[in-house]
């Protein structure tokens, strides 16, 4: 639990359960340790494990029996209490801790359920080798599909190639792979990074920054392609010094954007091409002695269910995570049961949530783009979606 962190402590205490779960520490039907015992290991108080668990709850991770205690309805279950493996898919993603995972999980879970399918979640600590090892284990298992959420986009094993080659079931989801043409389901992350980046030109501000990490993936590239497209559209010079590259796991490497932060022409903007690490701009900003938006204004991408909380509550890019994951298993099902005909190749709408974070609900922010102190900026809908987005 970081207690510096602007991530509430309820919501920090989901995301270490949510992962326990996931990693199968109590299967499917198990009841999870007492409130007193969970509260000792956490290090946080009743009321806010209560918070956790009804966050939990919400997302269909746990049922809550009042005087039994709390039971686990969807996780990784055991190899012995799965169904035959001709019935069973399997869910393979790079990392856990603070992704949007889990959400993709549940879209493939619930498909899955309605077609009698059962899901095998497996995480390779973003590592090529442990993604092979574990694909080439589950064929042999003789594991019926999988989704697989690669550790990036270049990697083509020995064990990838193979699946590819003898037709088996198999669905990229997030990302595709550039040197293997298969199946895959992705959202429209140079769209939704072009009108990020305008809403952001729409607000007055000039000096934007982009922020992004050292991960090889299609989906980076296509949001720096959208944020440069807007840009250029505009008329604004391409910046080679606003562009920002940061190691992103295990942990985000904040030194080079301190450095962007702190140096002698500031960006008055950052659109961050995720959420994890627009979050750090967060933690960055408190060690510059920053405020966001009113010395600089932030834009995410993923709409993580965390950023809504924040105390500056974070505009970012939303994924349509769910549909993501029904859409990956109904593919790998067609194709499981030869009903998916041709290529299967998804790219799904994005839209812009705008919260306090990018400014455009400040005054100085409002006369700039010539709307009234106390209206709501003209590109925000009711719902907090910019029409068109």
């Amino acid at each position: 639990m970081d207690r510096s962190s602007d991530v509430p402590l309820y919501l920090q205490a989901c995301n270490l359960l949510t992962r326990r779960i996931l990693d199968a520490e109590w299967e499917v039907g198990g009841r999870l340790p007492s409130e007193h015992e969970l509260c000792a290991q956490l290090g946080i108080s009743r009321g806010t494990l209560r918070q956790a668990l009804a966050e939990l709850e919400r997302e269909g991770f746990v049922r809550r029996e009042q005087g039994r205690g709390t039971f686990v309805i969807r996780g990784r279950a055991k190899q012995d209490n799965l169904d035959l493996p001709d019935r069973a898919i399997a869910f393979v993603v790079p990392y856990v801790r603070d992704s949007f995972a889990p959400t993709l999980l549940l879209g493939v879970e619930h498909a899955a359920r309605e077609r009698g399918y059962s899901v095998l979640f497996h995480h390779v600590e973003n590592s090529p080798e442990k993604q092979a090892e574990i694909l080439t284990r589950l064929e042999a298992d003789g594991i019926a599909g999988i989704v697989l959420f690669p550790v990036d986009s270049v990697h083509v094993d020995a064990a990838l190639s193979r699946l590819v080659e003898c037709g088996y079931p198999l669905v990229i989801v997030d990302r595709y792979l550039k040197k293997l043409a298969t199946d895959y389901v992705t959202a429209d992350n140079f769209g939704g990074a072009l009108r990020a980046t305008q809403h952001l030109i729409r607000l007055g501000y000039r000096r934007i920054a982009f922020l992004t990490w050292r991960d090889p993936a299609v989906t980076m590239e296509h949001r720096q392609a959208g944020y440069e497209r807007a840009l250029t559209e505009a008329g604004f010079p391409l910046d080679p010094s606003l562009v920002c590259e940061v190691e992103g796991y295990p942990t985000i490497d904040v030194i080079p954007l301190c450095q962007l932060l702190d140096n002698a022409s500031p960006p008055t903007a950052v659109f961050a091409a995720n959420d994890q690490l627009a979050l750090a701009v967060y933690k960055a900003c408190r060690e510059s002695n920053l405020c966001i938006p009113d010395d600089i204004a932030l834009v995410g991408f993923d709409d993580l269910s965390v950023v809504a909380h924040l105390e500056i509550p974070l505009t970012t890019v939303a994924q349509p995570l769910l549909e993501m994951g029904r859409t990956a298993a109904d593919i790998v099902i067609g194709r499981i049961t030869g009903t998916a005909k041709g290529p299967q190749q998804h790219i799904l709408p994005t839209h812009l949530v705008v919260r306090r974070s990018c400014g455009a609900h400040c005054a100085r922010r409002a006369a700039m783009i010539g709307f009234s102190e106390g209206a709501p900026a003209p590109t925000v809908g009711d719902d907090g979606r910019v029409p068109g987005g």
